[in-house]
């Protein structure tokens, strides 16, 4: 996989637009879906998706082929939403605001079950999920992060050190932490 970015990347140094499409097209999900775990808004998470991959077209000479070009991209995707996070937490909201976050919110589009489930199964499937997305809801941003990197991005403990700017042992502390928190939440006792 790392080979294949790297000849994209390459192919995209030598102007080829196709390139790109296809690296867009690769990891466009995924960047999504940080970006979604960090702001909680579909629209703002697609801007923020957007503005990564033209930051990494306008510094694609800055990619190290020596590392994996997807740490490369979540880390420029995280900034972007940490910036954004910053950016919203300075602003201010007239008092008048009414319902903002609720009703309206929107939500992450649910994975869809292979067609070989049943009915329980799809019923007890979709039930599992809302539940976990409920419950990280309720964790700091930093853990939901740390979470979905792991877990749905699957990167190793390195990598999610790398996109995070964070030493290897505070990405161990969180995910640990992020578990316990998640633990306490559903009610189990390590």
């Amino acid at each position: 996989m790392h080979s294949e970015d790297v000849s994209l990347v390459r192919a995209i140094l030598k102007n080829d637009q196709e390139a790109f499409r296809k690296l867009v097209e690769k990891y466009q999900r995924a960047v999504y879906n940080i970006a979604w775990r960090m702001v909680h808004d579909e629209e703002d998470a697609r801007d923020l998706a957007q503005e990564a991959f033209i930051r990494v077209y306008r510094g694609i000479k800055t990619y190290d082929a020596n590392r994996p070009f997807s740490t490369w991209l979540f880390r420029i995707t995280t900034n972007l939403g940490i910036d954004h996070y910053r950016r919203r937490k300075l602003r201010t909201v007239s008092i008048d605001a009414t319902g903002a976050g609720t009703e309206g919110e929107s939500r992450e589009p649910m994975a869809i079950p292979d067609a070989g489930s049943t009915t329980d199964r799809l019923h007890e499937t979709t039930s599992l999920a809302e539940r976990m997305d409920g419950l990280m809801e309720k964790l700091s941003t930093d853990y939901r992060l740390i979470l979905h990197l792991r877990y749905r991005d699957q990167l190793s403990y390195e990598e999610m050190a790398e996109v995070l700017a964070v030493p290897l042992g505070t990405v161990k502390a969180r995910l640990h932490r992020a578990h316990r928190n998640l633990r306490n939440l559903l009610g189990v006792r390590p």
